[in-house]
């Protein structure tokens, strides 16, 4: 065994990656996030000429929303609602023609929800939300028992009316509804009108300044606990105790055998380089940070823990990771993210990740060796201060891409970061490292 990894051994029994290492960070259980304001935005009427900037500002703001769309429009613009299902965005119904459902029969009701889903599923692939057919919009508010029961899907209305439709004002837009929104409210706005796509900068940077995340239907159900049924009319999600994770985030701990990381997660668990939360959950698809990850490669070199000036403003003298972070900055093997900060609570992207494997890999004695990231057809995504590290770590292969791309801004999860550390204790570095 290589020197290197004979120390590595030494250190494997005391490092721990888990939520004790950074209070307040993934400190609750995988379902539990208490105090977390979530709201959703629902878009009816689309889609439309405005539907890409729409797109372009929620993506932006990395917020989520709802689309419920008129059936006649579906494949005149096919692109956009191909657009909102691929970023993630959630994808209902308001009827082909947009008719009061009140006043019309029985038959005609089905007719129109049920060729709008038809136009969806042709378009995007889908058929609907957990197994629940498409969430249905009643046009004009126009619904009674009579259409709830013959809708065959979960009935959505609202908490919140933006009035965008009345209106048409941006201004007004942004001071009303970025007020009286509310913990789990439902809002309705429509993408037809050009003041709701240029006020809607403005509203969710207002959203985010009171501290909401926006979110889909599907999710705001799912973190508070609904499970919506075909025949149910719903108003809002409101914060009765149960505050789950994001639904992306979840994973059924009793399957984790299951994961596609499995081997790797019973490696780290095995050996001690990972463990669970104080609920014994692994949480294989939350982000790994890049305060838990400075950590884990200085104490694989040798730093001991232990309160120290990290050099950065964002990470205390008495921080779990400030005797890492300091060791990273004077070594070169992670920088800030910013002038002063380090990001410590910060999501570490798969670029972060390879420019720091790849400084650490020198640091353990590795040659430079070369890769052509043109083999990656997103390598025009890679960030010019990471090409090289991303060249290295993939020449090493302990990064490499997946489907043809490297995914340069994706999130590293925890079961990716237990997958890197299987190799990195399987890697057998050329030279032994200097004690640091």
């Amino acid at each position: 065994m290589k020197g290197w990894k004979t120390r590595f051994a030494a250190v494997l029994l005391v490092l721990v990656l888990c939520v004790g290492l950074a209070p307040g960070a993934l400190a609750a259980s995988a379902y539990d996030r208490p105090g977390q304001k979530l709201a959703c935005l629902t878009f009816d009427d689309g889609p439309g000429p405005y539907s890409d900037q729409i797109l372009d500002v929620l993506k932006a703001h990395g917020a989520k929303a709802t689309f419920f769309m008129n059936g006649y429009k579906v494949r005149t613009y096919a692109a956009q609602v191909q657009r909102m299902a691929a970023e993630g965005h959630q994808i209902g119904n308001h009827t082909y023609n947009h008719p009061y459902l009140a006043k019309s029969s029985d038959t005609l009701i089905r007719q129109e929800i049920q060729s709008t889903a038809q136009a969806l599923t042709e378009v995007t692939g889908l058929t609907g939300t957990g197994g629940t057919g498409f969430y249905l919009r009643p046009p004009y508010g126009s619904f009674n028992s009579r259409v709830i029961a013959a809708a065959g899907v979960p009935v959505i209305w609202c908490t919140v009316d933006s009035g965008d439709w009345k209106y048409q004002d941006a201004k007004r837009l942004v001071s009303y509804t970025g007020s009286v929104l509310q913990d789990g409210d439902i809002v309705i706005l429509h993408e037809t009108h050009k003041s709701t796509a240029q006020g809607l900068d403005a509203l969710l940077t207002r959203l985010e300044e009171r501290g909401f995340q926006l979110v889909t239907l599907e999710d705001l159900f799912w973190r508070r606990g609904i499970t919506p049924q075909a025949g149910q009319i719903y108003y809002s999600a409101k914060n009765t105790g149960v505050n789950r994770c994001e639904k992306a985030l979840y994973w059924d701990e009793s399957k984790l055998n299951t994961h596609w990381a499995w081997p790797s997660i019973q490696f780290v668990m095995e050996q001690g380089l990972m463990t669970g939360n104080e609920y014994g959950e692994f949480t294989p698809q939350f982000p790994l940070t890049r305060g838990m990850f400075v950590t884990i490669l200085g104490r694989l070199s040798g730093v001991g823990a232990g309160e120290t000036s990290s050099g950065f403003q964002d990470i205390p003298d008495d921080h779990y990771a400030a005797p890492y972070a300091a060791w990273a900055r004077e070594t070169g093997v992670m920088t800030g993210v910013e002038e002063g900060r380090f990001g410590v609570n910060s999501p570490l992207t798969r670029q972060q990740m390879a420019v720091a494997l790849a400084r650490y890999a020198r640091l353990k004695g590795a040659e430079g060796e070369v890769f052509d990231l043109s083999l990656y057809e997103d390598s025009t995504e890679i960030a010019a201060w990471a090409r090289e590290g991303v060249a290295q770590c993939s020449a090493l292969g302990l990064l490499n891409g997946s489907q043809g791309k490297f995914s340069p801004n994706g999130v590293t999860t925890r079961a990716m970061g237990a997958v890197i550390l299987q190799r990195l204790c399987e890697y057998e570095f050329p030279t032994e490292a200097e004690e640091i």
